[in-house]
């Protein structure tokens, strides 16, 4: 089955299908969530990145103690082969964007990354080696503030709960030039509304279900 870049899917008229952390059922930040989100077709996969004692890993909370996590380097060993898989890096702290991408140079998938999370004004950085960064935003901010930040650095989009999305905001985001991600969409309620919404990127642990529903609603 041919995988579509995030952008031919968003030239086609329809909504980028991204694999949350933990997808179908499996463990979060894992080998196996990985393998997952290849199977499941998806053309973003996102994970948590941190620093820990000078290694990348996959984490999305400070690891424990004697704690084992998988390191970023093995999650690109993985992705690499996959042609047109994307990847949301969400780092859960600032600075990682460098380190991220002299790994991923590695592997020629500076091209292929996205960043969110503690990285807010980096979208010049992201771009610089080749990425990009989406705008996150969390419960409790004013999406108006969002959409004056992307006027000042270009992000496409905002990164944003999906409790955050009204047909109201949605209509306004469109009308300045920019789009809605939604993260953790897993009720087929709300993939059925985002997907009828047309909204750019929707996060969900249920990528596979999602991708049924885009096929049904949005058509192939």
């Amino acid at each position: 089955m041919k995988r579509y870049s995030p952008m031919e899917i968003l030239a086609l008229g329809k909504t980028i299908i991204t694999a949350h952390s933990g997808c179908e059922g499996t463990e979060q930040n894992s080998i196996e969530h990985i393998k997952a989100a290849i199977t499941s077709g998806a053309e973003i996969i996102e994970f948590d990145v941190r620093m820990v004692g000078g290694t990348l890993v996959l984490s999305h909370d400070v690891p424990t103690e004697n704690e084992v996590r998988p390191t970023l380097r093995e999650a690109f060993s993985l992705i690499a082969p996959e042609e047109n898989l994307f990847m949301n890096v969400d780092v859960k702290t600032e600075g990682l964007i460098e380190p991220v991408m002299a790994l991923a140079k590695e592997f020629d998938l500076c091209k292929r990354i996205i960043f969110t999370g503690q990285c807010n004004g980096d979208r010049a950085l992201a771009m610089k080696f080749g990425g990009d960064m989406w705008r996150s935003m969390w419960p409790g901010q004013e999406i108006a503030d969002g959409i004056a930040a992307n006027k000042e650095d270009g992000s496409p989009f905002l990164n944003v709960a999906y409790c955050m999305i009204t047909e109201e905001n949605n209509k306004a985001l469109c009308e300045e030039g920019f789009a809605f991600s939604a993260w953790t969409v897993d009720k087929t309620y709300f993939l059925r509304l985002f997907l009828d919404m047309g909204i750019a990127n929707i996060t969900t642990r249920n990528p596979v279900k999602a991708m049924e529903l885009r096929k049904e609603i949005q058509g192939i």
